[in-house]
């Protein structure tokens, strides 16, 4: 300061000196810099072309546009449906790309645009909508009487002739299109400190070079291909004229973006590890992405419960028929329609190529089946031996329900195989005999499953029954109407989910309306109603509880 100048006056001038330094020289940054603000207008330009960079924005009109997309993860979905043109590039084995850029409002994302363009207000994603795959072979399907074959199956036996003529092998990859492209942009509004990104996030920000060195860096158009199924692609060929695509966009969390990934790389390591098949994999993806997250979410949590009752229902019901001394009140007749039903269920679920996690359940009821089939014929001896050959009240109920019941049975049966050999169309007899016997066992099942209730009403008693494994059984019957939704199954299969709701509900209202019966004498002599309940397990056979 100047002599005679105040101390606080030269403070007053050297502070602005101060303030502006940092910018002059240059701050150091210590967060990242994201250039979409988190609320602002977007737009979306999508251009098709057979080049994967591209480069005719003069030349060539966009397929889609969407303005006004706010950068938020709550955005309402943008659909778009459109026919592509078949064309000499595409027949010849040809790619296609798809190039969708996002830029700010009032952007473009051509470089050639003067002013208006600003490569950190425009983000951009190009990907192939064609794919290689193996020929598809026809499945034989058709109708047996008539032998006219299956509408899809056409063009599959086209493509085959053509294939055989052309002398091509028959493990041909051919190209596919992918009739769907879902672009999902990644919503990022957490302020991340230098150094500090996900991992997995940044990784994709490097590849794509959407990141500079000082941090900088714009946001990531992610293509979901989880949501595009194999068996949904089509093959390239001469016979259309144009190819339908189905275009969506959304934005999406940076949490969910991550979950998706991770979840494609681990089916992708189980396909390789496990040896689990194409189609069984894509099975689950299918029902991890077309599955709402609170749905799923709880199917998850409910699978280690079911998986608990499962176990702790094998584990009464062979405690329960290992210790059966008697089949009073038991139905021998039901034991065996239902072993026959489940073999039926487990060669409809192996025709059909229904995921494992469907036929191991059906594979281990059949083995329980066959050990309760083993013990009831032993039994059945014994007490034919104790009785001295006469016919026990319970063989005579089970007999008098199973004769009520053939009629509807077989009627059900004719007609449905019937109009089944009509209307539908099969590879062969056998896969329509299956058909026709896995249809009955779903839908009329219950049918056949209620000699037990009949006994049940006869005798008026429920004792005889193994009530722990039944509850057991009712709780997993009910987990099971949450996975009919979620896992991929044959419709019918699904049916029979919500088929033993009502069977169960009828054993619960049955445990309800016949009490236990004070007065009816036990083994031991004693009654209820004589100073107490009587001692002593139980005796088999009539009378209420």
């Amino acid at each position: 300061p100047r002599r005679g100048a105040s101390p606080g006056r030269s403070r007053m001038r050297i502070l602005p000196l101060a303030l502006c330094l940092p910018v002059v020289l240059g701050a150091k940054r210590t967060h990242h810099q994201h250039t979409f603000t988190p609320g602002e207008p977007l737009e979306l330009r999508l251009y098709l072309s057979e080049s994967p960079r591209f480069r005719g924005f003069n030349a060539s009109e966009p397929v889609w546009v969407e303005q006004g997309i706010p950068y938020l993860v709550d955005a309402a979905e943008r659909t778009r449906e459109v026919q592509v043109p078949m064309t000499p590039h595409l027949l010849a084995n040809g790619t296609l790309f798809a190039h969708a850029f996002f830029t700010r409002q009032g952007y473009s994302p051509d470089p050639s645009a003067g002013g208006t363009y600003d490569p950190w207000a425009t983000t951009m994603l190009t990907t192939s909508l064609v794919a290689f795959a193996e020929r598809q072979q026809p499945m034989g399907l058709k109708k047996l009487l008539t032998g006219e074959p299956a509408p899809w199956e056409e063009e599959l036996r086209r493509g085959a002739a053509a294939a055989t003529a052309s002398g091509s092998p028959a493990g041909e990859f051919i190209s596919y299109w992918k009739p769907a492209l879902h672009v999902q942009l990644v919503v990022d509004p957490t302020p991340h400190a230098l150094g500090s990104l996900p991992p997995l996030y940044d990784s994709y920000l490097q590849a794509y070079r959407l990141i500079d060195r000082s941090g900088k860096y714009k946001p990531l158009v992610y293509s979901n291909e989880l949501t595009v199924m194999r068996q949904h692609w089509q093959a390239i060929n001469g016979s259309r004229d144009s190819l339908p695509l189905e275009l969506s966009c959304r934005p999406m969390s940076l949490k969910r973006f991550q979950w998706i990934v991770q979840l494609d790389h681990s089916f992708s390591q189980n396909e390789e590890a496990l040896g689990i098949s194409s189609k069984e994999s894509e099975d689950l993806r299918g029902m991890f992405v077309h599955t709402s997250p609170t749905l799923l979410y709880t199917t998850i949590a409910v699978s280690a419960v079911h998986l608990l009752f499962d176990l702790l229902a094998f584990k009464s019901d062979v405690s329960f028929w290992t210790g059966v001394d008697s089949m009073e009140g038991l139905s021998s007749r039901s034991l065996l329609l239902n072993f026959a039903m489940e073999a039926v269920v487990l060669l409809y679920l192996v025709e059909e190529q229904s995921s494992w996690l469907v036929q191991v359940t059906s594979v281990l009821s059949l083995v329980l089946g066959v050990f309760k089939i083993l013990k009831s014929t032993s039994v059945r001896r014994r007490d034919a031996t104790r009785t001295g050959g006469h016919e026990s009240l319970t063989d005579k109920y089970d007999r008098l329900a199973f004769t009520y019941l053939l009629g509807p049975l077989l009627f059900l049966v004719v007609g449905y195989s019937a109009w089944c050999l009509v209307t539908a169309y099969f590879r062969s007899w056998y896969s329509w005999l299956l058909e026709s016997l896995v249809a009955l066992v779903y839908g009329c099942g219950f049918i056949v499953m209620t000699p037990q209730l009949f006994i049940n009403w006869r005798l008026q008693s429920v004792a005889h029954l193994p009530w722990k494994f039944f509850m057991y059984k009712a709780l997993n019957t009910f987990i099971d109407d949450l996975f009919a939704f979620i896992i991929k199954m044959p419709t019918l299969h699904r049916m029979s989910c919500f088929r033993d709701d009502i069977v169960f509900a009828v054993f619960l209202y049955q445990r309800w309306a016949y009490k236990v019966d004070h007065s009816r004498v036990n083994e031991f002599g004693q009654r209820g109603d004589q100073g107490g309940v009587a001692q002593g397990p139980p005796a088999r056979g009539g009378g209420k509880r």
